[in-house]
């Protein structure tokens, strides 16, 4: 390793290791490693129809989800977010994966859902699923 990537590795490392040691983080939530609470993420992303109106589609995302997937077993949280480029992004942390897959299907079949389903471009959808490894508390 020639000097000066030597010096940015050192940099990098005691960038990281000041960042995660717990004495510099003041006012800081710890983080676990407590699989218990989230047993799955799942992260889908998305585009909205042309002409949709973002107001009509908060609307029917707000609605989708007191109606039916805050109802749905092993729903624990959700966040839907919008880019500038206008990409949404719609996070649910789920009890595990067999809830998500329970809800996958009930969803396609539910009249609660399709208000929100019939507005995304469903051309740009990205679904990924992940398995938390740290949990802020």
């Amino acid at each position: 390793m020639d000097r000066v990537n030597r010096l940015i590795y050192i940099g990098l490392v005691t960038v990281l290791t000041a960042a995660c040691n717990p004495s510099t983080q003041k006012n800081k939530k710890e983080m676990t490693t407590d699989l218990k609470k989230t047993g799955m993420v799942e992260i889908t992303t998305f585009k909205l129809k042309k002409g949709v109106f973002i107001k009509d589609f908060e609307k029917a995302a707000l609605s989708m989800q007191k109606e039916f997937l805050e109802k749905q077993n092993g729903f624990l949280k959700r966040t839907l977010s919008v880019s500038q480029d206008s990409i949404w992004t719609d996070v649910v942390c789920w009890a595990d994966q067999q809830s998500f897959e329970k809800t996958s299907a009930l969803a396609e079949k539910s009249i609660l859902v399709l208000p929100f389903m019939e507005k995304i471009d469903f051309k740009s959808v990205k679904i990924n699923l992940n398995t938390p490894i740290i949990i802020e508390e």
